[in-house]
């Protein structure tokens, strides 16, 4: 029997990037290529978990035979006969059509909506997406306070209600429901503070209500219910930090729970002393208690033990490089790329800085940066300021990294900090030679200074420039520093190497805790 791993993360959607991607790609090598039966978990409400699941296999991001459970998704379905009632989709018919008897009608084609009026008094309010489905109504008061909303799924049934306070116009409860209209969930808010207040799961088949005074205390609910439903002992991996005081409150016979930290822990300036990160304080502060934390990388951990001492339960597990297929390597002798979001922890202004420096000695080098992001408008500004319009060039979000790597000469990283980056890992694959500051954490780990690229000191931009012309007036460089990075990549973050540590991860567990 396939030994079970969930992987959670608060929030699973179609245009995510980052933790999610990994996560993506680890269920897939995990569930192809060595056997677990893996399903990914969230704790947020969508009510198209169903779409987006069917959307990331089509991308083929997800694995088929990996579901994604969602919480609600998990209750509304345990909970639901599987049958949308006639009078739900009669009820769903009459309330799609523009026009009612007895009811006058303002409708804005432009923005999908209609207001409606029954003897000159406000009644309601419907809303249609841009594909025709009817949305939502509101309902009114005579008063003109709202009084609840109906929002409809695309099948055809109610799928919440929302009834609001008639002073402040804000939530009082949701109701949530099955496909045939039975009440699973029911949430109780403050109207003032928008502060959840209680929470009722409604139990079908027992006629049960059970109370949770928080989010926290409903989800831990659910994640002992899920690994218990196992007939082994699953295992349970916290992606996302945010969601670790949940999983260290599970009953710890539930699951081997292990958590892993995906970015650098600390605040500015990101080095061992600053404060830790806030999201990150309740995690680090009970790595005494937990069975394993995985960081990406050695140096990671070193501070970790450091600060908080050894328990033997730190574990590093890097993430692993998927072969880029379509790339095909045709340098451009003038060009430097970089790939990353326009945000000012990315430092891109540090390369823009550096590459200033770079053109009054190599006046037809060219650094394009590819992206996007809020410091977008920031960025161009700055580079019309500093005259390198013919020089630096903002291209935009790509899906084609394949064929940009294939084209550098090498790439750049300025960031403030990292934790592991993919995309320098990818350019090394491809044979594309970095040049980074030195910044906690990942690039010293990747990076053999003067043999697969060059790591600078934080800010020396002089520095940073001056590698890159070296580069830059010496292409035999790049060819032997961008074989041995492949090289170094093949051998050290493979899908196989890599997934071979989780698996061992795995088994140690099991093992040190039965023996226990």
């Amino acid at each position: 029997m396939s030994k079970k791993v969930f992987m959670l993360l608060y929030d699973i959607d179609v245009n995510k990037g980052g933790i999610t991607s990994v996560m993506l790609s680890r269920s897939r090598e995990l569930s192809r290529r060595f056997g677990y039966d893996v399903d990914l978990i969230s704790l947020d409400y969508k009510n198209n978990y169903d779409e987006i699941q069917e959307k990331l296999i089509q991308d083929g991001r997800l694995f088929p035979k990996v579901n994604i459970l969602n919480v609600h998704t998990y209750y509304r379905d345990k909970y639901s006969s599987g049958k949308i009632k006639r009078e739900q989709l009669k009820h769903y018919e009459d309330a799609s059509k523009l026009h009612e008897e007895g009811l006058f009608v303002q409708e804005d084609t432009q923005k999908n909506y209609a207001r409606y009026f029954g003897n000159g008094e406000y009644v309601k309010y419907k809303k249609w997406s841009q594909d025709g489905r009817l949305s939502h109504i509101d309902h009114f008061s005579k008063n003109r306070n709202r009084l609840y909303r109906e929002e409809f799924h695309k099948k055809g049934y109610i799928y919440r209600e929302i009834w609001y306070d008639l002073i402040c116009n804000e939530p009082k409860q949701e109701l949530h429901f099955t496909e045939d209209g039975f009440c699973y969930l029911n949430k109780w808010y403050n109207p003032n503070n928008g502060k959840l207040q209680k929470i009722f799961l409604f139990d079908r088949f027992t006629n049960q209500a059970r109370e949770f005074k928080s989010n926290k205390e409903f989800h831990v609910y659910w994640l002992n219910e899920l690994c218990r439903e196992q007939k082994e002992k699953p295992f349970l991996i916290c992606d996302g930090v945010g969601s670790a005081s949940k999983v260290l409150s599970m009953d710890p016979d539930a699951a081997y729970r292990i958590y892993a930290i995906h970015t650098n822990h600390f605040e500015a300036p990101y080095q061992y002393g600053s404060p830790i990160k806030e999201d990150h304080v309740t995690l680090l502060d009970n790595l005494e208690k937990e069975e394993a934390l995985v960081v990406l990388t050695e140096s990671q951990k070193k501070d970790i033990v450091k600060q908080y001492g050894d328990h033997k339960n730190v574990y590093v597990v890097p993430n692993f490089i998927t072969p880029i297929k379509d790339y095909k390597l045709e340098r451009d002798p003038k060009l430097v790329t970089m790939i990353a979001r326009y945000h000012p922890e990315k430092g891109i202004d540090e390369a823009i800085i550096a590459f200033g420096k770079v053109v009054k000695k190599l006046p037809d080098a060219k650094l394009e940066i590819y992206g996007h992001g809020e410091d977008e408008d920031r960025l161009r500004s700055m580079i019309k300021e500093k005259k390198l319009g013919k020089n630096v060039f903002l291209k935009g979000y790509t899906t084609k990294v394949g064929e940009v790597l294939g084209r550098s000469s090498m790439t750049l990283l300025t960031s403030q900090f990292e934790g592991l980056n993919v995309v320098s890992l990818e350019s090394m694959f491809c044979k594309v030679p970095v040049v980074s500051y030195d910044v906690n954490y990942g690039m010293r780990d990747i990076i053999q200074n003067g043999k697969t690229g060059y790591l600078v000191s934080y800010g020396d931009r002089d520095a940073l420039a001056e590698r890159i012309v070296e580069m830059l007036t010496n292409p035999k460089k790049i060819t032997k520093m961008g074989i041995e990075a492949h090289e170094f990549v093949i051998r050290n973050f493979s899908k196989v190497h890599v997934c071979r540590k989780w698996e061992s991860l795995f088994n140690e567990l099991e093992n040190k805790i039965n023996k226990q």
